[in-house]
């Protein structure tokens, strides 16, 4: 069995009312690890709006002309008579906005340029709706419309100012322009003059702005659904916590302290005459029943870290890392050559989008059919992050379990048990010690949250122009490079260190028994000692004396004085067992 990690080869080796609470607790996490983080959830609420570009008498009593035919032909309306009701209020609505009524209330306020581009060019607009670009042209003779272009933009167009590219910029001139709207704004607001080139009026500056304020309508939801799945899989979990604490009486070996203290006191006879047994000779040799017989020391020299851990854990442990980078970084491949199709994709661009922001860019193009596919999918990296950091945090643990074992080897030591008896001290409270146990923590905390703005539920009701209904949902999952990239870099950052880690060496010569409860078995046979009384004292594994009855030498815990393993001599575990 295995000692001090989990372990799914101890399921088969306990009774089955346990098995079947472990499974309970293990199934149960699963859904929790699925819906927990998207239970109650974040809707934002947006704004499609008209732009408008009117001349600087528009807003004169009398100055505005309602003969613009391209005013209505997005409508499609020739008359307001052979339109239906509805249509019509609608038609009322958007004349009362065309001619800029109210304009002088607190409904819209003035803006410079350089205010206009910085609060038009964001992604999804939220305190704001229409607006008038007022431009430095009077109407006249010629052209004596007051109303000199209209632009209708949606929320969910690929770029939050693709509108400023529907017009013709005027710009210095260069050869193969190609219209960026970002540059474009960002020139205007650092105070360059806003031009545009209209075929039937010429070019013209915007002067100024008219924006129309709107009140915020975001929503903090919660699925009714999902909090009932996880009510019910805590409602599981806590009733098999409740059972473990009542029923389950019998002592536990939940600790190396817990073998020791164990095995001390009722010897297991299956592994005497092994007293130099490591992980590898029980896996090796006497599984098939080989080599129980006295042994040479053949350990020169202390062990690295690594050597407590098997390698089937660094292999699990290594490739599912490497498979999931792996995605991870063939996705952010995918997603940086699909924004760099409208944005800019080099590290400043992509830190300035931000971690976990929704915008109209990062959206995943695929078709979800509710917001429960949209949750499963955006949490399904925490469920997958959740098992690798059990595969990551159990190579600590089995390191951390070997060097205590190899002090051991080095001095005498008070044992460390899950229910301490007297000359015995409590295992630690988060299972390994606080300098390990705490950045472990810290560094899951980081990548379950940077997870979380790497992949994420993307919620967006959009009002229509009027701001009476809402015209669409988008209900998708949205990504952010940056936060991918942080994912990579901090995973990198962890197989460095658990490979560091491993580098390091034991401060004494000792078996490398790793987690294996028969290679720990067969360092505990004592021999012409008291193990009641062994137990309530500081020990120490090393060389005890020769074996009067096999005239070797033996291996064993003592709290006597005792020596190193040498090298090149021989030694047995077979000895008189007190009875």
């Amino acid at each position: 069995m295995d000692i001090g990690v989990p372990s799914v080869r101890n399921l088969f080796r306990i009774k089955a009312e346990r098995r079947i609470l472990w499974i309970a607790i293990g199934v149960t996490s699963i859904p929790l690890h699925l819906l927990y983080n998207s239970a109650v959830y974040i809707s934002l609420a947006a704004n499609d709006f008209y732009i408008f570009t009117v001349t600087n008498n528009h807003f004169e009593p009398g100055a505005y002309t309602n003969t613009s035919s391209h005013a209505f032909s997005e409508f499609n309306w020739a008359t307001p008579n052979a339109t239906t009701g509805e249509e019509y209020a609608e038609v009322q609505l958007f004349k009362s906005m065309l001619e800029g009524r109210n304009t002088g209330t607190g409904r819209y306020e003035d803006l410079t340029p350089s205010q206009c581009a910085k609060r038009y060019n964001t992604d999804f607009l939220l305190t704001n709706r229409n607006l008038f670009l007022v431009t430095s042209h009077a109407s006249n003779a010629a052209h004596n419309d007051t109303l000199l272009a209209r632009i209708y933009f949606e929320q969910d167009d690929p770029l939050p100012s693709d509108w400023l590219c529907r017009y013709d910029p005027v710009v210095v001139s260069r050869d193969d322009y190609q219209c960026n709207p970002n540059e474009l704004a960002s020139n205007v607001t650092r105070g360059l003059p806003w031009q545009m080139d209209l075929s039937y009026v010429g070019v013209i500056e915007i002067s100024g702005c008219k924006s129309e304020r709107a009140a915020e309508k975001c929503k903090v939801q919660f699925s009714l659904r999902i909090m009932i799945a996880v009510i019910c899989c805590n409602l599981v979990k806590v009733c098999a916590m409740i059972m473990t604490v009542v029923r389950s009486r019998e002592p536990t070996l939940v600790t190396l302290g817990d073998a020791v203290d164990s095995f001390l006191r009722i010897s297991d006879p299956t592994t005497r005459g092994i007293c130099f047994a490591d992980r590898r000779f029980i896996n090796r040799e006497w599984r098939r029943g080989l080599g129980t017989g006295p042994r040479q020391w053949k350990q020169n020299g202390v062990q690295r870290w690594w050597t407590s851990v098997s390698k089937t854990r660094w292999i699990t442990c290594n490739f599912c890392f490497a498979i999931i980078m792996i995605v991870a970084a063939v996705l952010l491949r995918l997603g940086i050559r699909h924004d760099g199709t409208v944005l800019n994709t080099d590290l400043k661009s992509m830190w300035s989008r931000g971690l976990g922001q929704v915008n109209s860019v990062s959206l995943l193009g695929i078709g979800l059919r509710n917001i429960t596919e949209s949750i499963l999918l955006a949490n399904l990296p925490q469920a997958i992050l959740s098992f690798l950091y059990l595969t990551y945090n159990s190579l600590f643990t089995c390191m951390l379990s070997g060097h205590e074992w190899s002090l051991f080897s080095h001095h005498h030591r008070t044992l460390r048990v899950t229910s301490p008896r007297p000359g015995q001290r409590s295992t630690y409270w988060l299972q390994i010690p606080y300098t390990y146990a705490i950045p472990l923590m810290t560094l899951s905390g980081l990548l379950h949250w940077l997870t979380s703005q790497s992949i994420f539920l993307a919620r967006v009701e959009i009002y229509d122009a009027f701001g009476t209904e809402i015209s669409r949902t988008i209900s998708t999952v949205g990504y952010s490079c940056i936060a991918i990239i942080s994912v990579l870099t901090l995973g990198i950052f962890a197989l460095l260190a658990a490979a560091g880690m491993g580098y390091k060496r034991f401060p004494a010569e000792i078996t490398t028994v790793g987690c294996c409860s028969a290679a720990i078995s067969a360092a505990c046979h004592t021999w012409g000692a008291d193990s009641e009384e062994i137990v309530g004292k500081k020990v120490r594994w090393g060389d005890v004396g020769v074996v009067p009855n096999l005239g070797v030498r033996h291996l064993t815990f003592s709290s006597e004085e005792i020596r190193k393993p040498v090298f090149g001599e021989v030694y047995s575990g077979a000895g008189r067992e007190r009875e």
